[in-house]
């Protein structure tokens, strides 16, 4: 089994290689934004979209989760 961090470089290996010389700009917030929809998008479907206990299991209040989801149109 292949860790996060494997897989996060396996991904931005991929991303420069796509670039192909021209410049990168604003990946830290590109990284983020994606594991953050990709996270908040699992728990939602392991809990059968209960918003409240995904809040939990996530370690975010409801309030906040909600504005991630339509951030994310989740």
């Amino acid at each position: 089994m292949t860790d996060l961090p494997a897989c996060i470089n396996a991904k931005l290996d991929r991303y420069f290689e796509q670039l192909k010389g021209e410049s990168a700009s604003g990946v830290f917030k590109m990284v983020l934004q994606e594991t953050e929809s990709a996270t908040i998008k699992f728990v939602l479907d392991k809990v059968e979209q209960n918003q409240s206990e995904a809040a939990r299991i996530l370690g975010m209040n409801r309030g906040t989760l909600k504005k991630k989801i339509e951030l994310y149109k989740l």
